[in-house]
């Protein structure tokens, strides 16, 4: 994607909303569960995983992290969920990505991915990004592998993330794998199997917005 200054700005403005986001689960933290009020992004964690950290504001910016019933914040393995919601950039800013045809999530997620790729100690194997549209939600679609990813994740660390793009907020999906042996599933080029793999997309594809104007309230 060819951006222009002004876009590189807007990036830049758009993705300051995701600088808490990293490509692994933060440490165990205290957290606060509410109702979050307002738009918000319907999607299930897959089955049998467990909410392990709530923080942020019911009326606007949150993050709330899924694990396997069986995993602990600081040293998971078999996977991990996170969901944040986030402002827009500002109006200015917004135009300017509009003007250029393109989306909030699209320009996010690409800033997000070559981060990513920047940022990773050993080798990155980025997936193909996909801008498409979720039940009338703007999306887009990557994620990759990191092949040595720090202490927590010597094995390296896996990712798939989606950007919704709302009427009023945007929301980030993320779910990761960490291997947990040198060899495990090396068969695999992102070290996870197809199956999962679209188990995650899968529950992506299945969300939906409520909320919002012109959307249904929220289940409660």
């Amino acid at each position: 994607m060819n951006l222009n200054k002004l876009t590189a700005a807007a990036v830049a403005a758009c993705m300051a909303a995701f600088a808490a986001l990293p490509m692994q689960a933060r440490a165990e933290a205290e957290g606060a569960v509410f109702q979050p009020r307002g738009e918000n992004l319907m999607i299930s964690p897959p089955a049998g995983w467990r909410m392990a950290f709530m923080d942020g504001s019911p009326e606007g910016d949150y993050v709330v992290d899924f694990l396997p019933a069986n995993e602990a914040h600081d040293s998971w393995r078999e996977g991990y969920m996170g969901i944040q919601r986030r402002s827009f950039p500002d109006s200015a800013l917004l135009n300017n990505i509009l003007a250029r045809n393109l989306t909030v999530a699209q320009v996010a997620l690409t800033e997000v991915m070559q981060n990513a790729q920047r940022n990773c100690p050993g080798r990155f194997l980025p997936m193909k990004q996909k801008d498409t549209v979720t039940n009338n939600i703007p999306t887009s679609i990557s994620g990759g592998f990191c092949d040595r990813a720090g202490n927590t994740a010597p094995f390296g660390e896996g990712t798939v993330m989606g950007v919704f793009q709302g009427k009023e907020r945007l929301f980030v999906v993320q779910f990761s794998w960490r291997p947990s042996t040198p060899n495990e599933l090396k068969e695999y080029t992102y070290r996870i199997t197809p199956d999962r793999l679209q188990q995650f997309l899968n529950l992506m594809n299945a969300a939906s917005l409520c909320g919002g104007p012109d959307e249904g309230a929220c289940p409660k």
